[in-house]
């Protein structure tokens, strides 16, 4: 499954990210602001970070998006991705459904 999560580097959409990556998922992300240390783990992972929330980021074609709880609706990407229909979900229901389901 690709993940694109939005708000990749903050403290728990990292983590998740991280633990999506583990899994086998292929991961990518964006965040207004992409820097150390929390960049430099994720690109570690294998994880590919964008800067920014250009709407062309819908021409990645995930899966699903994760959106974390910095995007807002106004958010040019969040925007893009209600019209389009595309599928998305919060970060603590993935994790809920993904990661903590059964157990």
């Amino acid at each position: 499954m690709h993940l694109h999560i939005l708000g990749i580097c903050g403290t728990f959409m990292g983590g998740l990210a991280a633990l999506a990556r583990e899994a086998g998922h292929r991961v990518t992300g964006c965040d207004a602001g992409v820097y150390p240390p929390m960049s430099e783990q994720l690109r570690a992972l294998g994880i590919e970070l964008i800067e920014g929330w250009d709407a062309a980021q819908l021409d990645l074609a995930p899966d699903i998006f994760v959106v974390g709880n910095v995007v807002t609706r106004g958010n040019p990407l969040i925007e893009a991705v209600l019209d389009a229909g595309a599928r998305y979900t919060s970060g603590p229901q993935w994790l809920a459904e993904q990661v903590l389901q059964g157990r």
